[in-house]
């Protein structure tokens, strides 16, 4: 046979390649988050991430040494589009408290296949410093003392970090367990027999987990809560159901 004749798939390959030099940080990254959306973070290899970029795999170790740097890249990135939804810090320590929460749920929702596995990892990078910095800065200027500032920062973000990784894996089912599982907050949970869970039917209202973070940090805040009552923030895009 003729050295000519060619696979049709790594003639396809080879007519997707990038130009050398042409990718990024950013670029891999994006791929990455679409790698790990469609088949989860098992199925993010750097042979996974050529065939998505139609780039040579070596190609990604000149920006990410390994997959432990790479899924902390990915971290990062959620954490960097948090903050671009949050705008800048207002009079209101209260409200910010809040908005942060939101946005980084949010962005755990909209990258659930991601979110639910990486709510552990530290960045240690700008956009998680920036992050952190914004947390502590709601304590302080709820009058908390520098040790007391910590403890409910640590506190309120491991919080916000597993329900939001919680939700993650909820939104990343498929829809109709999904489905299944809400419905059992809404009809199941909402129904029992008071006479034979009467604790569980007592409070089957749930009130909303971040309200009650915030009460409780707002009860506690030397400063007391900032003039006013922060706008209630509006559903995080999860089916409605399951009480937080």
């Amino acid at each position: 046979m003729g050295s000519d004749q060619t696979t049709a798939p790594a003639r396809a390959a080879a007519k997707r390649r990038l130009p050398r030099g042409s990718l990024s940080r950013e670029i891999i990254l994006a791929a990455a988050t679409t790698i790990a959306q469609r088949d989860g973070l098992d199925g993010l290899t750097f042979q996974a991430l050529g065939a998505e970029l139609g780039a040579h795999p070596t190609a990604v170790y000149r920006h990410f040494r390994d997959k432990d740097e790479l899924t902390l890249g990915l971290v990062d990135a959620l954490n960097a589009e948090a903050l671009a939804a949050l705008g800048e810090p207002t009079g209101d320590w209260v409200a910010d408290l809040a908005r942060l929460a939101h946005s980084i749920h949010q962005v755990f929702l909209r990258h659930a296949a991601v979110g639910q596995m990486i709510a552990a990892r530290t960045a240690r990078s700008e956009h998680e410093f920036r992050i952190v910095e914004r947390f502590v800065s709601c304590m302080r200027r709820a009058g908390f003392s520098d040790a007391d500032a910590a403890r409910y920062y640590r506190a309120f973000a491991d919080f916000v970090l597993a329900y939001s990784a919680l939700d993650a894996a909820l939104a990343a089912l498929d829809p109709d367990t999904r489905r299944a599982d809400l419905r059992a907050w809404q009809i199941e949970y909402q129904t029992l027999p008071p006479e034979t869970y009467p604790n569980t039917a007592a409070i089957a209202h749930l009130l909303p987990a971040l309200d009650l973070m915030i009460d409780a940090i707002k009860a506690r805040a030397p400063a007391g809560p900032a003039a006013g009552n922060p706008p209630r923030l509006p559903a995080d895009g999860l089916p409605d159901g399951k009480p937080r």
